[in-house]
Order: structure tokens, then sequence, then C-alpha cells
């Protein structure tokens, strides 16, 4: 899988069979377990989406600490993993990818909860929202400022969410 996944980060063309020498396993067990290019990309794709969400609850951090470090860490994952986009949005099955949706939308759902009953951010706030900015930032992938951009943009949706302070 991580060899697969480097092959993909670097949009590297090579033969699907060049995925077995590079991971130093046999033609048949690279088949037996993905018998298409689809097949392992996806198998990468479930895989990086469920490591992504498993960091989202670290429990030496606060509600609006894991909020932060998953919003921010997306958009570093999206910027290290271009190329592994660009091949799921070529070959990947639709289910499959709306199935990582699901997952990305359910751990956003729940940092967001979390750290509204914490008063960290505003109550208002839909997941759906949220999930539309994340959205828009993997898909300004060719944009020529598109990392710095995606990073303001995940600083503009994080000041967004926090409580007004009318103190001041």
């Amino acid at each position: 899988m991580a060899a697969a996944r480097d092959v993909f980060d670097q949009d590297a063309h090579v033969r699907f069979d060049d995925f077995a020498a590079r991971a130093g396993v046999g033609v048949g067990t690279l088949y037996r377990h993905f018998p298409t290019r689809e097949s392992l990309a996806a198998a990468v794709y479930e895989g990086e989406v469920a490591s992504l969400c498993d960091q989202a609850h670290d429990p030496s951090r606060s509600s609006s600490e894991n909020l932060d470090a998953f919003l921010r860490g997306f958009v570093e994952y999206e910027l290290a993993h271009a190329g592994l986009a660009r091949t799921l949005a070529l070959v990947a099955d639709p289910a499959v990818l709306a199935e990582g949706g699901i997952e990305l939308e359910r751990t956003v759902a729940d940092l967001l909860a979390r750290a509204a009953v914490d008063g960290a951010i505003r109550s208002d706030v839909n997941v759906g929202a949220v999930m539309i900015v994340l959205h828009g930032i993997g898909a300004a992938i060719d944009r020529p400022l598109w990392a710095s951009e995606s990073r303001a943009a995940v600083e503009l949706l994080l000041a967004g969410l926090r409580q007004p302070d009318f103190s001041r």
C-alpha cells in the first residue's frame, strides 16, 4: 500500500504490474488482492481516509485544537497527495469516493459538535458548509497558487467558525 501511495503521489505512470515490483511482492499477489489499478487506488484512498480520521481525536488536545489540527491537516494532506487525488479522479469508482466522503463528513460533524458544546466555535455551523470548503480546496488543485490559497482558505474557515468576541 505504501509503495502504491508513493507511485500515485508522484503521478507516476507505471504499468500496473510494476506496482508489485515496487512493493516487493509477486505479480500474482498483487492481482489476488487488487485485480485492477482502480481497486488498488481505492484501497489506498480508503486507508488514507481512515488514517486521517483516526488522527482527529487526540485526547491530549482540546476539542478546538482537534478541529484546528484536522482542518489544517486535511489541507496539508491534500497538498502532499495531489497525485493520488488526480489518479482517483480518473480511475476510482464514485461509490468508493462517496464512502470516503461520508467518513470524512462524519469526522468533521463530530469535531464541530464537540467544539460547539465546549463553546469554542459558533453553534450554528452546518457541516455541509465546511465540507464545501474542503471540497473546493481539493477541486482547485490546478490553480497556480493552490498551496498558499488552500492554507489561506482553511484559516479563513477557522476564523469564521470562532465565536465572535464582542468584548472589544
